[in-house]
């Protein structure tokens, strides 16, 4: 992003740079080609003449760089966001993540439950409308700082930046609720889900990779007591048990 804005600041600056150059050419050869009454009318008229013949040039460079500019921006954005959900993919995540080795909070790998039965039941449509309102569940229940990735299917990966293990649980039991509570309607349908979510604490400069390992692990716990619940790996507050949904 930042390479492309800089980019675009050069080619802008290229383009006036062009601009006022032919100018100062232009009067530069009308001082020496012209001579006596009608130089200093020349020279009025130079600047105006230049502007004239360069302006539309730098101009068409301009918004063709411009326009390649957006395209990458929008290349860029198809790659960085899943197209389904919007939010960040599985590339980008562990992308970022890998840029910043020292970051410290709590992973979070979430999935929804018997989602099969949604796509067997109500066609793939339906669960692609629920994987989408999940997601913008998981958005708003976020922070800037954190970021949301689809990991595959119907699974994610959260990451809440500075969060200890006791407000990473608090934050997930949120996010866990609110998607239980939620109602998908589609094609005259109420659907309701609900999610299980493990989580795992990331500590400064260790591997990502090891922390969704963890969260994966916590995640399996989870189902297996019964789903639609939160657990933490190697925590300490009091796993939520609701009933099975």
């Amino acid at each position: 992003m930042k390479q492309i804005l800089s980019t675009w600041w050069g080619v802008s600056l290229a383009a006036a740079v062009t601009t006022l150059a032919a100018i100062t050419v232009t009067q530069v050869m009308v001082f020496f080609l012209f001579q006596g009454q009608d130089l200093r009318a020349a020279l009025t008229l130079a600047p105006f003449i230049a502007l004239v013949v360069t302006f539309p040039f730098s101009f068409f460079i301009w918004t063709q760089v411009r326009s390649n500019i957006r395209l990458s921006l929008e290349l860029q954005r198809l790659v960085n966001r899943d197209r389904l959900t919007d939010v960040a993919t599985r590339d980008f995540f562990f992308a970022r993540m890998r840029d910043e080795p020292s970051a410290y909070g709590i992973s979070l790998m979430v999935d929804i439950d018997h989602f099969k039965v949604v796509n067997d039941t109500f066609g793939h449509m339906a669960g692609d409308a629920v994987i989408a309102r999940v997601a913008r569940i998981l958005l708003a229940s976020t922070r800037g700082d954190d970021i949301v990735c689809r990991f595959g299917g119907e699974e994610f990966v959260i990451f809440l930046a500075g969060q200890n293990q006791q407000d990473g649980f608090e934050a997930a039991e949120r996010m866990r609720q609110a998607i239980a509570e939620d109602v998908t309607e589609f094609a005259g349908n109420d659907l309701r889900v609900t999610v299980s979510i493990g989580g795992s604490l990331k500590e400064r400069l260790h591997d990502i990779d090891l922390a969704i390992q963890e969260a994966d692990r916590a995640l399996y716990l989870a189902k297996g007591a019964g789903r639609n619940r939160t657990v933490l790996a190697k925590k300490d507050v009091t796993d939520t048990a609701p009933a099975d949904a």
